[in-house]
Formats: C-alpha cells, structure tokens, sequence
C-alpha cells in the first residue's frame, strides 16, 4: 500500500515499509528505495525521515482511534439515530478503522523479525485499510451529495426522502468497499513484481469519481449556505459537513492523487508518506470538527462531546419540524 510496500504479496519477507531485513531484490527496479534521487548521498537520512514520519502517523492515529472511538460509541448507543448521524456513525467507523490498520501496520513493520507475525499483520492491515479508505470515500461523496439536496431542496428532502436511505446506501457502500478491496488482492497476486502501491486500482476510482463529486457538492454547498439566510437554524450543521469536507479535499483526496499518478510517474517516497500523513489527519480531526464547532461558546461550564452531539443532531430534528407542510383541517 504505502509506498514502502514494495514487496509483493507472497514474499515471506513482506512488509508495508522498507527494512534492512528485506531482499530487495523482489523490488521493481524504477521505484527501488536505493534510487539515488530518493535518497540524495545516502539511505540514512531517508531512514530518519522514516522513522520520524512513523512516529508521526503512530501519534496521530492513537489520538484518532480514541475520538472517533467515542463518536462510535455516542451515535451508536447514545444518541437518537436519524439519517445524518447513520452517515456520521459509518465515516467514524471507516476512520477508526483505517487508523487501525495504520498501527498495525507500523507494529508489523517493527516485529519483522518475526517473519509470521509480521507477514499476517501486513497483510491484515493492507485489507483493512483499502476497505476503510475506500469506504470513507465514497461516504464523504453520499454526504456531500445528501447534504446539497438538503440544502437546495429541504421540503422534499424532508418530506418525501426515503426514510432508509441512509442505511441502504452505507450498506452499498461497506460491500462495494470490500468487494473492491478483494478484487485488488487478487490483482496483487497476479502482479507479483509489481510494487503494492502500482496495481491498486480503486485509487483511481477514488480520485475519478469521489474527488470531483465532492468538490462539486462542497462548492455548491457552500454558496447556498451563504446566500440564503432561511440557512441560518442549521448553520452549525451545515458547517460541521463544510469542514469535513474541505477537510477532506486537501488532506483526504492528496494520496488518491498521488496515488493515482504514480500509475504514469515516478512519485518520491516522501511525497506519498507525506500524503499518508495528510490521510491520517483527515481520519482524526472529523471529532474535533464536531466539538469545535458544535459547542456553545459562552456555555459557562464545559460540555461534553455527547451534549454537543446531542445540540446539533436536534437542531436537525428541529428544521425537519419546521419544514414539514402545515396540516389542514377541512370542516
């Protein structure tokens, strides 16, 4: 997956990252962690790029998987469901999930001496995280496409919006997700000297069809909520699915683009680390979106995620309250 899995699939000695325990002889000769461009006069400051970014990545998800696992627990047992929190509730399980697998995959890369374990948590990890990155991209495009019909059409969103379709599309989504997932194992072990990172093709998708869906919807977003001020009930809502969004277009969709020209270029191994780095922040900073935004300022003691939680997804019920028709009682 990373750039540092240039291993191929059954490879004995394979690993997500780069090892002086690993032949590289089974790495492709035009992206070989010895090209001299990559490193400039030596492996060692490449090393220590490594080594630090790992620490970084290892950090950044240990905070993730604690907020997104409370975001889990709070929408999942806690709070009344209705169709946007179905959709909040999968993205926090898809980033837990893809941190998740960012961890194992470190660990792996640092238990390689123990060739079995670390064989199977690589593999492990490159499975979960092609299905949660995955997953997490195409439940950002059904937000951001739900959230515009919201916005430019609310009473027939309220009104005559299937009452299921949140979790028939979720459900869609997890398969489709898995069922890609698979597929690119399959091709990883057709193309045994091919680097991990050149034959994941549902990178493509994601930067062919999530990217533009999602910048489309956010642009288009944005401008209604600012131009139409019957909006303003629901701004805090309507910020909460701006900022995950944008968030996601300049930190979530840089390693579907890197990724995906790495199929015709040569990409430095520290640009896609960096863009895995960028991938971990998108996956993390969604619960500090919904604290940051969600909570009263002028509160005079502090609140909890739950109560914020609570504020926003109400504020939701509220507006669908007020858009409903007025009934009309014939005599």
């Amino acid at each position: 997956m990373m750039d540092a899995a240039l291993k191929y699939y059954n490879n004995p000695n394979y690993t997500w990252f780069p090892n002086d325990n690993i032949n590289y002889d089974y790495v492709s000769e035009d992206i070989s962690f010895h090209h001299t461009s990559d490193y400039g006069s030596g492996r060692m400051p490449y090393n220590n790029f490594l080594n630090i970014t790992f620490i970084s990545i290892l950090v950044i998800c240990i905070f993730g998987v604690v907020g997104n696992g409370i975001v889990i627990w709070l929408l999942g047992f806690h709070i009344k469901r209705n169709p946007f929190t179905t959709y909040i509730l999968n993205l926090a399980i898809a980033d837990f999930g893809r941190l998740l697998s960012l961890i194992f995959a470190i660990v792996s890369n640092w238990l390689t001496i123990l060739y079995d374990l670390s064989s199977i948590l690589s593999v492990s990890s490159i499975f979960l995280f092609l299905s949660t990155h995955t997953a997490s991209n195409f439940l950002l495009t059904a937000i951001s496409i739900d959230s515009c019909m919201a916005a430019f059409f609310p009473l027939w969103h309220r009104c005559h919006r299937p009452p299921h379709l949140s979790t028939i599309v979720c459900v869609l989504v997890w398969v489709l997700s898995f069922l890609l997932s698979r597929i690119s194992f399959i091709i990883l072990q057709m193309y045994n000297n091919e680097a991990v990172i050149r034959v994941l093709y549902q990178f493509i998708v994601n930067a062919m069809v999530c990217f533009p869906l999602v910048a489309a919807a956010t642009l288009a977003l944005f401008i209604n909520v600012c131009c139409k001020a019957q909006q303003h009930q629901r701004r805090k809502l309507f910020t909460i699915i701006l900022l995950t969004l944008l968030c996601f277009l300049f930190l979530g969709s840089p390693l579907n683009i890197i990724v995906t020209l790495h199929f015709y270029i040569y990409i430095l191994s520290y640009v896609v680390l960096l863009a895995f780095v960028l991938s971990c922040l998108n996956s993390s900073v969604n619960p500090m979106i919904y604290f940051l935004v969600g909570r009263e300022r002028k509160a005079r003691h502090r609140e909890s995620l739950e109560v914020i939680l609570q504020r926003v997804f109400k504020e939701e019920e509220g507006c669908a309250e007020e858009l409903q028709p007025p009934v009309q009682i014939q005599l």
